[in-house]
């Protein structure tokens, strides 16, 4: 089972979920850039610049998705903004204690605008689901409506689940 955890960013309007892990990682992070920042006297200012930054980018990963940021989407932010520079230039650890579990694929029922095949594999290959969709729709045409048996085939095999949350907890049992 995963904790989530709402936080909210300076500069954003709505708060973001994420897994405790990542939020672990986050908050070192921003702890390991406070400490280097100690004897700048805007560290303040740029504390907060580092916040909006950071949130902007998120905001921008999750796009209109309402899902819970993993561990990777916040490495991939903070690789992304780098190392803070300061008294100590030694480079920040980033990574989250990621437990590495075999992914499954399901169908999710939230979200879903047909069978939920296209939420279970936005969710598996943490993607956007409209790529999902567009991908299927493109592959449907190229293939003169051959692929709409492989999404037929996967509604029916693929197991059902209600929510991202609970795709997450059957992972965790199937751990």
């Amino acid at each position: 089972m995963h904790k989530v955890i709402v936080i909210d960013l300076e500069g954003q309007a709505n708060p973001f979920r994420i897994h405790a892990g990542a939020y672990d990682a986050l908050s070192r992070y921003l702890d390991d850039a406070r400490s280097r920042l100690t004897a700048d006297p805007d560290q303040v200012e740029v504390m907060g610049d580092l916040e909006r930054s950071i949130g902007a980018k998120l905001a921008d990963r999750l796009g209109a998705d309402d899902r819970i940021l993993t561990g990777a989407d916040i490495d991939a932010v903070l690789a992304e903004v780098g190392s803070v520079g300061g008294v100590d230039d030694r480079p920040t650890p980033v990574v989250a204690d990621r437990t590495h579990r075999r992914r499954r694929l399901y169908r999710i029922r939230e979200g879903q605008s047909i069978a939920g095949v296209c939420t279970g594999l936005s969710a598996y290959a943490e993607i956007r689901i409209a790529w999902v969709r567009s991908i299927f729709v493109v592959l449907t045409l190229v293939t003169a409506g051959g692929f709409l048996f492989v999404y037929l085939v996967m509604a029916f095999l693929l197991p059902v689940v209600p929510t991202r949350e609970a795709w997450i907890a059957a992972l965790d049992e199937g751990s």
